[in-house]
């Protein structure tokens, strides 16, 4: 799982007090630029040159991370991630429709730049799904929209103060920092299930620096209210 440091914390909500735990929310953007036909034998374009005119056409605003999604004969396609939502509206506007000039190269490169949706279900998709499901009884837990499932959570944010396994999160520590959305009917975190390994091993994955663990958990709300409240503020 990638982790990117947060300097601009202007649009964080805070999630728990307690624990010092904030959302904020992810601003995410993807850039495609269309190459030339290459009609020199030899002849290539450089994906790091491009990257750098993308970069430069944006200052003095910077991208936190931009990578190559996918690199054809066509185009180059770029993800970038900023700080904060502000910022995506100015760089759409600097490269949407403005052009790439390579030195060497006689036809210019077009940009387009459109603003990444959150890929989150909505209130109509949950709904939708388990109002048409057959063999769904919405009277039952678990058969009905209630229960959120989370991955990539770092366990040194949800371990318990002072313990003695730092790397190990607690289900104490999840229902106190979700409650805040509703009751919670219960959560299951599978790392902490000796008996289910297989799934550990598939979930059990580290972050990509400081070596922290970061796992996976279910919750489960007692009502409808807590459950859609939940899903709104983590997709805002």
């Amino acid at each position: 799982m990638a982790t990117t440091i947060v300097h601009d914390t202007s649009e964080a909500v805070c999630l728990s007090a307690e624990y010092n735990l904030y959302l904020k929310p992810i601003a995410k953007m993807t850039i495609s630029v269309a190459l030339p036909q290459l009609k020199l034998p030899g002849k290539s374009i450089s994906n790091w040159e491009v990257m750098e005119r993308v970069k430069s056409m944006v200052a003095p605003e910077q991208f936190s991370v931009l990578r190559i999604s996918k690199s054809t004969m066509d185009f180059i396609r770029f993800e970038g991630e900023v700080e904060n939502k502000t910022v995506v509206k100015n760089l759409l506007t600097r490269l949407d429709g403005k052009t790439i000039k390579l030195s060497g190269f006689t036809d210019v490169l077009k940009v387009r730049a459109v603003e990444n949706k959150v890929d989150c279900p909505t209130r109509h998709d949950w709904d939708s799904f388990f109002r048409d499901a057959k063999d769904m009884n919405e009277t039952l837990p678990g058969e009905r929209p209630d229960t959120i499932h989370l991955e990539g959570l770092p366990c040194r944010w949800f371990s318990q103060k002072d313990s003695q396994y730092p790397d190990r999160p607690s289900e104490e520590v999840l229902i106190a920092v979700f409650e805040t959305f509703g009751k919670i009917r219960k959560v299951d975190i599978p790392m902490l299930d000796p008996y289910r390994e297989e799934m550990m091993d598939k979930n059990f994955n580290t972050f990509s620096f400081g070596g922290h663990l970061n796992f996976e958990a279910y919750v489960q709300f007692v009502e409808y209210g807590g459950f859609t409240k939940a899903m709104d503020t983590l997709r805002a």
